[in-house]
């Protein structure tokens, strides 16, 4: 990493409300500490806290995964089902981050609820238990939720035959259009839910952008944020490029692309904004589950409808701008440039059926998700600006040719 990207990096990860490396996080979950061991862990009050809650007997505990933020525990059951605690690991202590991570909590949870009630058919965890407090009995917030089975999807794509592979991206299409049917009364992030089970619409949490956003009424205030926020970290005498015009012509593009024609296009949908390989899980050739939806976002439907990340080739994804490796988890998780076309014809064709907005909202909203995925990978490194303003050249000659 160059020194200009430590430079941006160290900048952008002060602001954040969580760890950066996360091996940092002093909660004793955190499975990269120095020192840790899973058999140090008493796992005794996570045994009595669902007991409390739920008034069933955990006879075993056994840690099945970590994320960036949860550690992840099966919890077997002296009857029924296995069941899951999902245990914060990665978060600071002061009253803005505490806050942040209840709020993402509570927000998951809301969400959660709203699929089981509007779109059931979306594979999604439902939430039997939670509690947020950090002087808890367990010692960080959790979630107890129930077993979803599968295997991740970047472990389980390099063992998919052809035919299967078809059968899951077919599968993917009926879950992505069943996320965008969520109807939602305004741009932001779902912050709770009212007695009745409506939607209440509260700010984007600053783990998607450095400051957080307010509610939006429109799609115009959305596209025009503060963008100064982005270019702040950045050394200018280090670019051959004029940064404030940079983010002036991306501020006059993004306002010029909205599909303003096409009001079903502005309707603000549900989007899991860290819908990746790692959170869709496979089984038997077919989705099996969608996780982590802490990461989430009202957005408009022309920027709720997208490709899933694997099949992409554009922008921030396209290899020639150096913003996406293709490497992780595993080289063999990412089909070729070929393979990757074949399947969102495929995707696209399943999707159809379900939804015209969805599929005339992947083509009206095409040039701004690029726009703002490129702006947000100005963030943390020098790479990101650069890969920004290649894209910002090539796509206003697109624009002007086409016109």
């Amino acid at each position: 990493m160059s020194s200009l990207d430590k430079n941006i990096y160290t900048y952008s990860c002060q602001k954040l409300p969580y760890y950066v490396p996360s091996s940092r996080a002093p909660t004793k979950f955190n499975p990269m500490r120095p020192g840790y061991k899973q058999e140090d862990i008493d796992m005794q009050p996570l045994i009595e806290a669902v007991y409390n809650f739920l008034r069933a007997e955990v006879v075993h505990t056994m840690l099945i995964g970590r994320g960036f933020f949860n550690v992840v525990y099966e919890l077997e059951m002296k009857t029924g089902p296995p069941l899951v605690a999902r245990i914060q690991w990665n978060y600071k202590t002061d009253p803005v981050s505490s806050s942040w991570v209840v709020e993402k909590m509570s927000r998951e949870v809301a969400v959660l609820e709203l699929l089981k009630s509007v779109s059931p058919q979306v594979p999604a965890p439902r939430v039997l238990a939670c509690d947020f407090a950090f002087n808890n009995s367990v010692g960080a917030p959790f979630t107890i939720i129930n077993r979803l089975y599968g295997e991740d999807l970047w472990m389980s794509w390099p063992k998919l035959s052809a035919e299967d592979r078809i059968t899951f991206v077919k599968s993917l299409a009926s879950s992505f259009v069943g996320i965008f049917n969520v109807r939602l009364p305004s741009i932001g992030s779902l912050q709770k839910l009212t007695a009745d089970g409506l939607p209440v619409i509260g700010s984007i949490l600053p783990h998607i952008i450095l400051v957080p956003m307010e509610p939006c009424a429109t799609l115009e205030q959305q596209v025009d944020p503060p963008y100064d926020a982005f270019a702040q970290p950045h050394d200018q005498t280090l670019y051959n490029f004029s940064l404030p015009d940079l983010f002036g012509r991306i501020r006059t593009l993004a306002i010029a692309v909205i599909p303003r024609d096409d009001p079903a296009m502005l309707v603000p949908v549900l989007v899991h904004v860290d819908l990746n390989n790692r959170n869709i899980m496979v089984k038997d050739g077919t989705v099996s589950g969608i996780l982590d939806w802490e990461i989430h976002s009202s957005l408009p439907a022309c920027l709720g409808a997208t490709y899933p990340d694997f099949m992409r080739y554009d922008a921030a994804y396209h290899p020639k701008y150096g913003t996406e490796t293709r490497l992780m988890p595993t080289k063999e998780c990412w089909p070729s440039e070929d393979e990757a076309a074949t399947l969102r014809n495929i995707f696209r064709e399943a999707a159809g059926p379900l939804s015209a907005d969805f599929v005339r909202a992947l083509d009206k909203g095409e040039i701004l998700r690029q726009l703002l995925e490129l702006v947000s990978c100005c963030k943390f490194s020098s790479q990101g600006m650069i890969a920004l303003f290649t894209w910002e050249q090539e796509i206003t000659k697109t624009v002007v040719s086409k016109n």
